[in-house]
């Protein structure tokens, strides 16, 4: 939003405040074109200038808000009608045809602009943005495919990070290609390439607590009611 206000430009310095422990190593292959890098990183021993060259975002992904998104957030509105009249494509995400027929329960709920309000960053790569009800990336390389399996983690502690859970992730060595954050919901979806991937993730995440939670880890509904061509959400 602010790229779209002209408060900042390109080469605006982007700069985060987090522990030392926050401090890591974001895997490529889960980052999305909506994910905020930044230029330097501050913590109470450090002071890390990144020197990372990944594009940041040119302005609001209107194709990655949700009409529900738009409703609740005014300046949101007010942002989609100035950029329409200039004559940009601001079609949302659930307006896109592309979108029709994927997993509703991993896109629906999300908040796309809160994806820049909190650290995950790394040297290196450096991604900022812990989205509290975070937006769905919707990955090219997925998107149509139907070989892709989704895990639902849920009982999420209201104060976890999604960086730490990646974090889990990445050490039980069961990295989701996409990781679909609901944490108001206290909810993950993880997408995984194949059937056998998902059903890896789940066996190792079996028995794993985080922050005290003991997490609740299963197949999506809509993968265990795929061959009955229907899709359901975990409420």
């Amino acid at each position: 939003m602010m790229v779209s206000m002209g408060a900042v430009q390109e080469d605006t310095p982007v700069v985060t405040i987090v522990h030392d422990c926050q401090v890591l190593d974001i895997a490529e292959e889960i980052l999305d074109d909506h994910d905020l890098t930044v230029d330097y990183i501050l913590t109470p021993t450090r002071t890390i200038q990144t020197n990372c060259k990944r594009p940041k975002p040119q302005g609001i992904m209107w194709h990655k808000v949700s009409s529900e998104m738009l409703g609740k957030i005014p300046i949101l509105r007010t942002l989609r009608s100035r950029e329409k009249q200039a004559g940009k494509d601001v079609t949302l995400q659930d307006e896109h045809p592309a979108l029709a027929n994927t997993n509703r329960a991993a896109v629906s709920n999300k908040k796309v602009m809160a994806a820049n309000t909190q650290p995950r960053a790394a040297p290196g790569s450096a991604p900022v943005g812990q989205p509290r009800v975070e937006s769905d990336p919707v990955n090219p390389k997925l998107e149509g495919s139907d070989t892709i399996s989704t895990v639902y983690v849920g009982n999420l502690p209201g104060s976890l990070r999604v960086s730490e859970l990646k974090s889990a992730l990445r050490e039980l060595r069961v990295v989701p290609v996409r990781v679909n954050w609901q944490g108001a919901q206290h909810r993950a979806f993880l997408d995984y390439r194949d059937q056998g991937a998902a059903d890896r993730a789940v066996s190792s995440l079996q028995g794993l607590s985080l922050g005290g939670n003991a997490l609740r880890v299963e197949l999506a509904k809509s993968q265990r009611n795929r061959g009955q061509g229907e899709i359901h959400s975990h409420k």
